[in-house]
């Protein structure tokens, strides 16, 4: 038994490596792109004979969004090479059940309303933070505005939603389906939540990947695709931009609104589907160790210790004095 746990192991680890190399790959092309475009903003300045402020090019480059274009580019090509053409045609694309118009507002509810679980949490540990003369409110802000620039428009809205599903629910869950779709889903989902590398995001990414795991699974990639982008346009963007100029309390109640209005459909939704719930969940139920092995492999345990690292790293700077 203990040897082929050592096989299970060692054909899951690779999950984990395939997150690894993606986020280093897309960190260090963000990195450099930065670089380069803070450079070539100095020397522009310089040509006009103006005096170059290096906080400015700054600012301008990390409302960028090059850096993510190319390292999602790069990393998708390599893990295209990894993977035989066939994987990419017959299983990333596989077409399960076809999605009706009921399902699909019912599974857009539930993906919706887990923002409602997240709120939730950021109230509850804002209070425990501001008990201990701490606020995250600030720093929240910043990293949940909308999009500073077009191109971070497209790669929020567009580019980020497909590059991720492709990654999670298509390379490493499919690579994970012969170990059962309840482990494929919950693995994938994991690792999609420490991808995003901030202790705030982590939890509410792990939520909605079981979503779009789901989805993936039973219907399509490219019905994940389609929610994930109307997640990112929709909650990330588009509401704070229209929200923006109505004032703090009209914004919460307009924002709070919708929100409630997913959570009422997300509840009708689960209690009229509880049946086939239950069904779907004893027919995919996970095999004994499977999900151990998962979370015991070498792959898994690496890329977790180095996104929990990022995680610790972000909270000094989110978590700030009062």
């Amino acid at each position: 038994m203990s040897m082929y746990k050592k096989q299970l192991r060692k054909a899951m680890s690779p999950a984990g490596w395939i997150m690894l190399i993606y986020y280093i790959l897309l960190s260090a092309c963000v990195m450099v792109t930065m670089m380069v475009e803070m450079i070539i903003s100095m020397i522009v300045e310089l040509s006009q004979g103006k005096l170059y402020g290096i906080d400015g090019a700054a600012t301008e480059a990390a409302t960028s969004a090059w850096g993510y274009f190319v390292g999602a580019g790069v990393g998708l090509i390599i893990l295209l090479l990894w993977k035989k053409p066939k994987f990419w045609r017959e299983e990333i694309w596989a077409k399960g059940k076809p999605m009706k118009p009921g399902d699909f507002f019912g599974i857009l509810s539930i993906f919706l309303s887990v923002q409602v679980i997240y709120q939730i949490m950021v109230i509850v540990l804002e209070l425990i933070l501001n008990a201990m003369g701490m606020t995250m409110m600030e720093g929240l802000e910043e990293m949940s505005a909308g999009s500073d620039s077009f191109s971070m428009f497209l790669y929020m809205g567009v580019l980020a939603p497909i590059a991720e599903e492709l990654l999670c629910r298509g390379l490493v869950q499919r690579t994970l389906m012969p170990f059962g779709k309840r482990t494929a889903i919950l693995a994938s989902a994991f690792l999609f939540g420490m991808f995003h590398g901030n202790i705030l995001q982590a939890p509410y990414a792990f939520l909605v990947g079981l979503v779009l795991g789901y989805v993936a699974a039973e219907y399509s990639i490219a019905w994940a695709m389609v929610l994930h982008m109307i997640n990112n346009l929709l909650l990330a963007d588009m509401i704070t931009r229209l929200t923006e100029g109505l004032g703090e309390v009209a914004s919460g109640l307009i924002i709070w609104g919708i929100l409630l209005v997913c959570a009422i459909g997300a509840i009708v939704t689960l209690v009229r589907k509880r049946h086939e719930i239950h069904v779907w969940r004893a027919v995919n139920a996970p095999v004994p160790g499977y999900t151990q092995c998962f979370f015991s492999s070498v792959g898994v345990i690496t890329f977790t210790v180095v996104m929990v690292l990022s995680m610790i790293g972000t909270c000094f700077m989110l978590f700030t004095p009062l």
